[in-house]
């Protein structure tokens, strides 16, 4: 109930908030999530029986047999933005995945859930003297673009200690993102003034292939690689612009719509790959007192690349939005230390910080945009984490808290400039080891 409270109310802030978000369909760096956030975002190869990670469709059919896990994650940020000597704060934050998965048979998978695929949030404004007028403008940017998915996977090989599996994600795109600039007389005692509205809206498909590998070599060393690959597409959307003239700005049945027009078109999504590994070390075992701990070390890689985003709008404002799109990278890496291995096999005779899996990671890489003389803008930051598994009744429930120190910047005196901190919570919510869901009841 928490849970789903807090995801409901997440949904009253917007996600993002850079003012580059403004461009054509906004932010679609949106991979925020409770347990990878903290490993550097290196996912692709988290493939883990107790984890729903939709990042990588084939590990579906890794879940644990006859288990469900329904997964929940929300994504709080807050970012100081610099340029020259001003400066300003923007918190926002919204739940960032909804997922359900469990395997079905002994070699397949399943899993459905909705996430965001593109955001805008951003609140500018500016004053200007035209010669004869003062004017107050405003740009403000809203909306989201969503993807629920449904993904399957199969797993030719799954052995007790090798695993090759192979998934699809299929998803639609849905969902609206809108430019907003609104001019006004700074003089005057009227509230009048011209509202500019872009609204692009995006209706299609879209497909995302994975695949994944673990080996056991040896009794104490373990590897994992994962790939996902999004082949170049093409998604169908429209473009409306409108123009309003009001006596009163703040009531909106006072606008008068002076012209509008409305035009189908393409977003020109490029090729997107991801590569990960995952080194497993099952250390030797410590012995304290009256217990006897059997530690884990696991180290995160990941490096992601995507083309850029185009746009076929000819004769609108999109038409030029693709001189600032970028192909963008980013290489993450992380490492994870669980004091115990065997936690419910010793849970009577572990300490309080004997529970807890503990993460640590940095990244970096580019954006995939740049500004308007050419510069492009680079990310980079720390990742800190902790694990907090449910052992009520021995189920495979977690929370998972991540936090993540960043900036962004092109690098350049008195460009733009953003330091940000953000916390991601996921909670893995799964029946204990008495209780099943989707169970075929049988009489006797």
């Amino acid at each position: 109930m928490l849970v789903l409270w807090i995801s409901t109310t997440g949904y009253s802030q917007q996600m993002v908030s850079h003012p580059l978000s403004s461009f054509g369909i906004g932010e679609y760096h949106l991979h925020a999530h409770g347990i990878y956030a903290a490993l550097g975002e290196s996912a692709i190869a988290g493939i883990d029986s107790a984890q729903l990670n939709y990042f990588n469709p084939a590990s579906y059919a890794n879940l644990s047999p006859g288990i469900t896990l329904f997964s929940v994650g929300i994504n709080q940020r807050v970012s100081q933005f610099k340029q020259n000597d001003q400066q300003y704060f923007k918190p926002n934050g919204n739940l960032n995945h909804l997922a359900l998965g469990f395997r079905i048979k002994n070699n397949m998978g399943l899993c459905f859930g909705i996430k965001p695929f593109s955001a805008k949030g951003y609140y500018l404004s500016e004053r200007m003297f035209t010669g004869v007028d003062s004017l107050l403008n405003t740009y403000e940017g809203n909306g989201y673009i969503n993807e629920p998915f449904l993904g399957f996977s199969f797993a030719p090989i799954h052995t007790k200690h090798s695993y090759l599996g192979l998934g699809v994600n299929g998803s639609f795109l849905f969902g609206y993102v809108d430019n907003t600039r609104t001019s006004k007389l700074i003089q005057g005692t009227s509230n009048s003034g011209g509202i500019s509205v872009n609204t692009l809206r995006l209706n299609a498909p879209k497909v995302e292939f994975g695949a994944a590998f673990t080996q056991d070599l040896g009794p104490r060393y373990h590897i994992k690689l994962g790939l996902s690959y999004t082949p170049g597409l093409s998604y169908r959307g429209n473009l409306e612009e409108t123009f309003y003239s009001a006596t009163n700005l703040s009531n909106v049945q006072q606008w008068d719509t002076l012209f509008t027009t409305s035009s189908d078109g393409k977003v020109i999504q490029a090729s997107v790959w991801s590569l990960g590994a995952v080194q497993h070390f099952r250390l030797k075992d410590a012995v304290r007192k009256n217990k006897t701990l059997h530690p884990d070390l696991m180290l995160h890689i990941n490096y992601a690349r995507s083309g850029s985003m185009g746009y076929s709008f000819p004769g609108t404002s999109l038409a030029s939005v693709g001189v600032n799109a970028l192909a963008s990278y980013r290489f993450g890496a992380g490492i994870q230390y669980s004091p115990e291995r065997k936690m419910y096999e010793n849970v009577a005779t572990l300490g309080f910080l004997d529970k807890f899996h503990y993460r640590a990671g940095f990244y970096f890489g580019n954006l995939p945009y740049q500004d308007a003389a050419g510069n492009g803008f680079q990310e980079r930051a720390i990742t800190l984490g902790l694990g907090i598994p449910i052992l009520v009744q021995q189920s495979l429930s977690s929370v998972n808290v991540s936090v993540v120190l960043g900036e962004r910047g092109t690098g350049i005196q008195n460009g733009l400039q953003e330091q940000f901190v953000s916390i991601q919570l996921g909670t893995i919510l799964s029946p204990s080891v008495f209780e099943r869901w989707f169970r075929k009841r049988k009489m006797d």
